[in-house]
């Protein structure tokens, strides 16, 4: 055989195998084609593209019933995707069992924007020249504020103000006004810092004393700007009323400026108290917790618009009135609109969107439910009213409800089949009330759920709800959390529950910069969720800036245990405060912790430890209802499963003996070692000085103190694949 028929033979059989292996395994996909400028009447061609995600979804779902299960990828054509409904990809119709793959992705990178709002004409503003609006102006800012009627702009659904925060189901955010991409503020006073709390001339009903009387509570104020706000008649306060750890916004009643004493139509959970020296017992240890970050400041006035970025709705008349930072006529100017996910991703597989924007929206940009298989990549997510992408929790008409003991249930984690769901890539910035809900594995079983966030950047998660807003809410089985960026925040970054998670290689950076009693990381109330491992991540500037705030960087609370924290860099992370006891990492009344092989530079305490008595511990496990319902309804530590994998679970309701933690082969540089509780400490290293920061460190100095200290990875933390 000569060499030409050699290679006419082997190219046929090369290709015979390709072609064998591309049908296998479904590696030729079909393209369809989606531009603003399309239609819906088009082909679907790259040079006929549709106008619209759902016409291709339909192409797709015709070729479906052909029997034509080959992958697709739906090519977004560059341009801003107005929208006012969901999209949904419903079912094993279309992907999964029954389907091929379907991406979803910008054609070639291009600049594709879902958008969930409307853009207004900046030339369309006028200068106020209204003398009634004008007067209830600040004097210096009346020749600074413009006015557009959003009745002409065709916008008259502005949505709802209503209570929320901590303790209140989180919902879709009424309409918010955007300047250039960035968040402009409803007026308000002060402009900075809070209002202290005065007198409390009544709590209000405390629903979680069991209180449900709806009834809102009293107090006075000691300042001369109420005069001000005599003509408002939608005001709304916003702060923290009570604990560190809970923010709320509630509405005015009434103002009564003889007695000087403001009236809510709404009760604060806890109920209200003062922030005023001379009302506060200081031999109430209560009365002092929270107390650093315990105020408010007023909002939704008119009378208040005197710095750039803030703007006032007149819901009655529509007008907008905006104190702009830049020329109107040149700025791009949006409102949001739309309450409803741009994706709903139910009871499928196989799905992945790519290289999207999602913008400008009252609610979520993603919502999953009971899907597997599912990847979201390189997708960046900013200006939305609620989070960005959430599995079973659709944030819109969730009712309140408590748990047994009293406690808030708005968040509690619920069933739903999800697993092997990849979010990676991702920037998601600048949203209300967290950034990406997670849950997936059984807890029964203690089967995984592989889901896993990863190389993304988060910050200003909590930009609406301050508290209890993280940005990644983990629950359920072995899933991850990798590579990440956390910074910027008022409140938490992780909270998590469930079991066998990972939290790796991540960088949190100025976090819990509004909050006490609370740190970046946090778990609690459920010694049946056990497992995780915190390890390689690098804490940074975590401190407070009243020295009676207490705060952490890991946060192990009530009663939990059996969670690892290993080589982490604590860097200038907690402080005691009030509580006395906090450290780098805190522990709340737990044990079975395992606090290995970290550094912790220039930390006032490493690890801190509010330790439980055996009485107190014992009480809490057998007369809790909400202990007893989390270790044996939701799962069964007492089953032979839970034994095998957690045998510190043994005897856990009724054994006795000492309950430690155990800190080990870790290094204190410049730091207290340990505060508190009851610690087994083994073979830690305390050194004066091993570089004056992170970047300096003496690393030949602290494995010579101690063989178990490696070199952090630095290089490793934080977002990689940018």
């Amino acid at each position: 055989m000569n060499c030409m028929s050699k290679f006419k033979t082997t190219l046929a059989i090369l290709c015979f195998a390709l072609a064998i292996s591309l049908s296998s395994y479904g590696q030729v996909a079909r393209s369809l084609y989606v531009s603003p400028k399309g239609a819906d009447t088009n082909s679907g061609t790259l040079d006929q593209p549709f106008a619209t995600v759902e016409r291709a979804l339909q192409a797709i779902a015709e070729q479906r019933k052909k029997g034509d299960n080959d992958p697709v990828v739906i090519h977004l054509k560059e341009g801003t995707y107005y929208r006012t409904a969901s999209i949904q990809i419903p079912g094993k119709t279309l992907s999964g069992a029954n389907g091929g793959k379907i991406t979803i992705r910008a054609y070639r990178d291009e600049n594709v924007v879902f958008h969930g709002g409307t853009k207004i004409k900046g030339e369309n503003f006028k200068k106020t020249k209204n003398r009634t609006v004008l007067e209830r102006l600040p004097r210096e800012s009346r020749d600074k504020v413009w006015e557009i009627s959003l009745k002409k702009e065709k916008v008259t659904n502005y949505g709802q103000m209503k209570q929320h925060g901590f303790g209140t189901p989180p919902s879709p955010a009424p309409l918010e006004l955007f300047i250039n991409g960035e968040p402009q503020y409803l007026a308000r006073y002060p402009n900075e810092g809070k209002l202290a709390i005065g007198k409390i001339y009544d709590a209000g009903s405390i629903p979680r004393d069991g209180d449900f009387s709806n009834r809102g509570g009293e107090f006075g104020f000691e300042y001369e700007r109420a005069e001000r706000w005599k003509k408002a008649d939608n005001i709304w306060l916003h702060g923290k009323f009570s604990f560190g750890y809970n923010d709320d916004h509630l509405a005015v009643a009434r103002i009564d400026y003889t007695q000087r004493s403001i009236q809510l139509k709404q009760p604060h959970l806890y109920g209200l108290r003062t922030s005023t020296p001379a009302y506060i017992d200081s031999t109430q240890r209560k009365e002092l917790a929270g107390l650093s970050v315990r105020g408010y400041y007023a909002y939704n006035l008119l009378e208040e618009i005197d710095r750039p970025g803030e703007y006032f709705l007149d819901r009655n008349t529509g007008k907008l009135y905006v104190y702009p930072g830049s020329a109107l006529e040149k700025a791009e100017v949006e409102v949001s609109l739309t309450p409803s996910p741009f994706f709903e991703i139910k009871n499928t597989a196989n799905v992945s969107l790519e290289n999207i924007k999602f913008t400008c929206a009252r609610g979520m940009a993603i919502y999953l439910e009971n899907s597997h298989d599912i990847t979201i990549s390189d997708c960046e997510f900013s200006n939305l009213g609620t989070v960005a992408i959430s599995m079973g929790r659709p944030l819109a008409d969730d009712r309140r409800s408590y748990n047994p003991d009293g406690s808030p249930k708005q968040m509690a984690p619920r069933p739903g089949d999800f697993k092997n769901i990849t979010i990676r890539n991702c920037k998601i910035y600048q949203t209300g009330t967290g950034g990406v809900i997670m849950v997936g594995g059984d807890r029964k079983n203690l089967i995984p759920g592989n889901n896993q966030v990863v190389n993304s950047e988060f910050y200003r998660n909590d930009r609406i709800n301050q508290t209890y807003s993280p940005s990644i809410r983990m629950n359920g089985v072995g899933n991850a959390i990798k590579n990440c960026y956390f910074h910027d925040l008022y409140h938490q970054a992780i909270q998590f529950g469930g079991n066998d998670h990972t939290i790796e290689y991540n960088h949190f950076d100025r976090v819990c910069k509004e909050a006490d009693d609370m740190g970046p990381i946090y778990t609690g109330r459920n010694p049946s969720a056990r497992g995780t491992v915190i390890q390689y991540n690098y804490f940074s500037n975590i401190t407070p800036p009243n020295p009676e705030t207490s705060m952490c960087g890991v946060y192990i609370d009530d009663g939990s245990g059996g969670i690892t924290v290993r080589k982490n860099f604590f860097y200038k992370v907690g402080n005691p405060g009030h509580n006395q006891n906090f450290g780098a990492v805190f522990i709340h009344g737990g044990h079975d912790n395992l606090i290995e092989g970290n550094i912790f530079m220039d930390c006032p305490v490493a690890v801190g430890n509010g330790h439980w008595s055996d009485e107190k511990f014992m009480r809490y496990m057998n007369e809790n209802p909400i202990i007893k319902e989390r270790l044996k309804k939701h799962v069964d530590i007492d089953s032979r499963l839970y034994q095998e994998r957690y045998p510190d679970l043994k005897d856990f309701f009724t054994t006795t003996t000492d309950r430690f933690n155990t800190v080990m082969h870790n290094a204190f540089i410049r730091s207290q070692t340990s505060q508190h509780g009851f610690f087994k400490l083994i073979k830690n290293a305390t050194l004066d000085d091993a570089g004056t920061s992170p970047d300096e460190i003496d690393w030949k100095k602290i494995t010579d103190y101690n063989k178990n200290i490696e070199p952090f990875p630095f290089d490793k933390v934080g977002v990689m694949e940018r």
